[in-house]
Order: structure tokens, then C-alpha cells, then sequence
């Protein structure tokens, strides 16, 4: 059994420089400067899972070893002080030429593997998941990274990628920081005293040896197999890539106007050939990339305003996932979005950041996270027209068509059945589900649904999104 924390680097480019050489490309990227960037997203309640982590031995990498090296040379602003500071933003500081090195690598896939994970239960691989999709860029901030986290039986190098293994007589070729008993703690004083964190891994123990070795030679060659809960039943959709708005939200009644114009906007920045999941055509009987308006829901003050739109994308090849995700993000991967929408004059700019936890609404975990129960946040749109008009019956048919199990139970309802859940009238619908019968539902499941949720005719425009929420049961057991 092991843990594997999976990169993938958006912009096809790292930049990061070795810690005790700034003029030196970093590559492939040291496990320790990972780890460091899960702390920094990480709360006190949850440094457990971190401290586990840090007692395994270091991990194996998995990274393309054929790279290019650019270089750039700019003025930066420093943090030194004097009376006749050149900078204009900023008076009384200095600015410094500074060259940086950033590595091109072939592939932008990168994988840590630690091999033992015995203090691991699901639930502290579902943690180290959930901050690992919170990290936002690695090495510099130019860096956007996706993150991820699973438990695996054994693991192959994904096709490209090389394997560096740590070694322990000093017969490796390179060295890399990795994390130690003890890192938390010296991040922690780290960043106390305003120091750098690579100062963390400046020691002896921090350096590992490790060598390059062939694919087939892979200590960990077999099978990738994710291990989960039996119970848990996994969603089709892999990623789940939210846009916070930034200083406006629309109002919940205007989800479709907005995934309309996403949509618009992720196909034209994609590279061609255009993934079969991204247009749909062709493509029936497999799930397709969905955009949504994520509201403000659930809760006592909730109002029903967007907080911020997503992508979420299937299970598919990975080249072909690479173009989506640079048709969100853009081919710069800046992690910022101007979103043109008709009918507005100016644009509404969104921003990727995984690292900020709140509005709940706005954060993935929120929407991915296991329940067996269900609300609808926006109204599912009913695939087929129910024998006798009985809308339960016709849910629960589309819940069914969309790949998801068979709901023990389902509510049925023309208004909310969730505080700040969106209600649109006929005309409102994404124009591909106009003219259906549609309505707002909650599903009752008999075992764990980790989503997005997404159900009826639809599901990939806007409509059909549920929340999860506790049940009568989790209540009581809370209490």
C-alpha cells in the first residue's frame, strides 16, 4: 500500500529555484517543497495527517527527466528600506534585478509515492486529498499547480515519466529536500520568525540521495488501484475546478446565462482537437465536461447569489484533460479569469484559489464530499416525461440515466427545498432543457455519494447540481 500526492503542472512549466543556488532550475520538484505547500494550507486541526506523513521514509518521484531550462531577468521589489527608495508603487523600498530559471519538462505530471502508509485510514487519505486540492501554485506563484491525494496498491510511472528513487548508501545522483520527523514543527518556527521555508531543508536530514532509474525498474510496478470505503459510491467526475468571483456575484437566476458564457469561453481557449467530453458530439453514453453556478445555500443567511462558477470534468485521457485545463485556467495558467458574459458591459473577473476554504459554497470539498443525502441547488431538469405525471417517479428515472445509483428515497418539490437554492422560471432554463418538466428534489441513498452530484437533462449547463447535507441520522449522531 502507499500514498501518492499527484501534481500537474498547468502552465507546462516549474518555476522554483534551488533553495541554496536562486540561478539553478529546480527539477523535478523535492517532496519537502510539496509538503511545505500542504502545510501552508493547512489548519492546526488538521496538522495530524501532515505529522503522519512526515514519519514515512522519502518517497519515490515520478517525473519527466527530459526538461528545457528558460531563463528571465526582471526588477522586483524588495523587502529592504531607504529614505530614497526607488520603487513607485512603493516608497521607501528598493527594487533588485533578479534572474530566475524555470524548467519546461515534457510531460507536466508529477507524482510522490510514499510506500508505507500504515497509520493512514480513509479518512486521513480524504484529509490529505482535501489540502492538496487547496494548494494553488508550487515553487513560485506563477506556478499553478492541481493537486491530489489517493491511496494506491501499487503504481506504475504514468507513460513519459521517469523514476527517481531514494537511496540510502550516498550512490544517487541528485539530491532532493524531503520531508522528516519533525517538519511541521520547523515550518511552524520557520514562519514565526519571517523566515524562508526551504531554511527547513537545509540539513542533513532534509537532503536525500536519489537515482534515475528505467520505468520497468520501478520498486512500485503493478497496477494502479485506488483503495476507498466499499460503501462510497465515486462520482464520474475527476476534477472539480472552481472560479471565485471576485468583487461581484449574480444572482442565483442567472446560473445558465453564465455556464453558457463559461462554456463559450473554455472552448475557445482550448487547444484543437477539441476533447470529445468538452463538445459532446459523438460522444453519448459517457459523461461530458459540465459547467455550473455554485450558490449560496444550505444555511440560515443563505441568499442564493453565485460566489463562484466550475468545471467538472470526467475520467478521460490525460493529454486530452491537459487542453481543458488550460482552456479554464488559460494557456498562462495566472489563475485569473475574465469572463465575458452577454449582457453585461464589462467582464467579471473570477480567480482559482483552491486555498481558501470559505465560502464553503465556493470551495470543491464542499461539493465532493461523501453523503447519503442530497439537495438540489439548482432544479433538475427531467430527461423523460413521467407516466402519470408522478415527478418523484421521473427523478429518480433521470438521477438513474445520469450514471448515479438508485436513490432509496426521493423528495419532490416545485419550490426550494434547501434555503437559497436557485428557482428559475420556464423561460430562465439553459436553452438545450427548455420546455421539460423540472423541479427540485432531495435524494436519499442507502450508502455514501462522494460528488458532484449532477442529475437531469441539464446536468452539463447549470441545472441539476445538488448539495450535500447532513440526514436525520448524521444529526443525531452529532448530538
Amino acid at each position: 500500500m502507499a500514498i501518492c500526492l499527484d501534481l500537474f503542472l498547468v502552465s507546462d512549466r516549474y518555476d522554483a529555484a534551488d533553495g541554496q543556488d536562486p540561478r539553478t532550475a529546480e527539477w523535478p520538484p523535492h517532496p519537502g517543497r510539496g509538503f511545505a505547500a500542504l502545510r501552508s494550507v493547512a489548519d492546526d486541526d488538521e496538522l495530524f495527517v501532515l505529522r503522519e506523513l512526515e514519519r514515512r521514509p522519502p518517497p519515490v518521484v515520478h517525473a519527466s527527466a527530459a526538461i528545457s531550462v528558460g531563463r528571465s531577468r526582471a526588477y522586483v521589489v524588495t523587502n529592504t528600506l531607504a529614505a530614497g527608495g526607488g520603487n513607485l508603487s512603493h516608497p521607501g523600498r528598493t527594487s533588485g534585478l533578479r534572474e530566475r530559471r524555470s524548467a519546461y519538462p515534457q510531460q507536466s505530471r508529477v507524482q510522490f509515492v510514499w510506500t508505507s502508509d500504515d497509520a493512514f485510514d480513509d479518512k486521513s487519505v480524504a484529509l490529505l486529498d482535501a489540502l492538496a486540492r487547496r494548494v494553488p501554485y508550487l515553487g513560485r506563484s506563477t506556478s499553478v499547480v492541481l493537486m491530489g491525494a489517493r491511496r494506491v496498491d501499487s503504481v506504475e510511472a504514468p507513460p513519459g515519466l521517469d523514476v527517481f528513487e531514494p537511496v540510502d548508501d550516498g550512490s544517487g545522483d541528485i539530491q532532493l529536500r524531503v520531508p522528516y520527523a519533525g517538519y511541521v514543527d520547523e515550518l511552524n518556527v520557520l514562519y514565526e520568525q519571517g523566515h524562508s521555508t526551504w531554511q527547513a531543508s537545509d540539513g542533513a536530514r532534509a537532503r536525500h540521495w536519489y537515482r534515475q532509474v528505467t520505468s520497468h525498474e520501478s520498486p512500485l510496478q503493478g497496477s494502479t488501484s485506488a483503495s476507498s470505503e466499499a460503501t462510497v459510491f465515486r462520482s464520474a467526475y475527476h476534477d472539480l475546478i472552481v472560479l471565485r468571483f471576485i468583487d461581484r456575484r449574480p444572482a442565483g437566476r442567472l446560473t445558465p446565462v453564465f455556464t453558457a458564457a463559461l462554456r463559450s469561453m473554455v472552448m475557445g481557449q482550448t487547444a484543437n482537437p477539441l476533447p470529445p467530453a468538452l463538445h459532446g458530439h459523438g460522444y453519448d453514453g459517457n459523461p461530458h465536461v459540465a459547467y455550473l453556478g455554485l450558490p449560496v445555500c444550505g444555511s440560515p443567511f443563505a441568499d442564493g447569489h453565485l460566489v463562484g462558477l466550475a468545471v467538472a470534468i470526467p475520467g478521460m485521457d490525460e493529454a486530452e484533460r491537459r487542453r481543458i485545463l488550460r482552456g479554464i485556467l488559460g494557456p498562462e495558467g495566472r489563475g485569473v479569469v475574465d469572463l465575458r458574459v452577454p449582457g453585461f458591459r464589462s467582464e467579471f473577473t473570477l480567480e482559482y484559489r483552491p486555498d481558501q476554504p470559505l465560502p464553503r459554497s465556493a470551495a470543491d470539498w464542499h461539493w465532493t464530499r461523501p453523503s447519503k443525502q442530497w439537495v438540489t441547488a439548482t432544479p433538475i431538469v427531467l430527461d423523460r416525461y413521467p407516466k402519470d405525471g408522478d415527478l418523484a417517479a421521473g427523478v429518480l428515472q433521470s438521477v438513474v440515466l445520469s450514471g448515479l445509483p438508485e436513490p432509496a428515497l426521493v423528495e419532490v418539490s416545485t419550490a426550494a427545498l434547501t434555503s437559497g437554492a436557485v428557482h428559475l422560471a420556464p423561460r430562465e432554463l439553459p436553452r438545450r432543457a427548455r420546455g421539460r418538466l423540472y423541479c427540485h428534489a432531495r435524494l436519499h441513498f442507502d450508502r455514501q455519494v462522494a460528488g458532484p452530484v449532477l442529475a437531469g437533462a441539464g446536468r452539463y449547463f447549470g441545472v441539476g447540481l445538488f448539495q450535500p447535507e447532513a440526514s436525520e441520522g448524521d444529526r443525531r449522531a452529532s448530538q
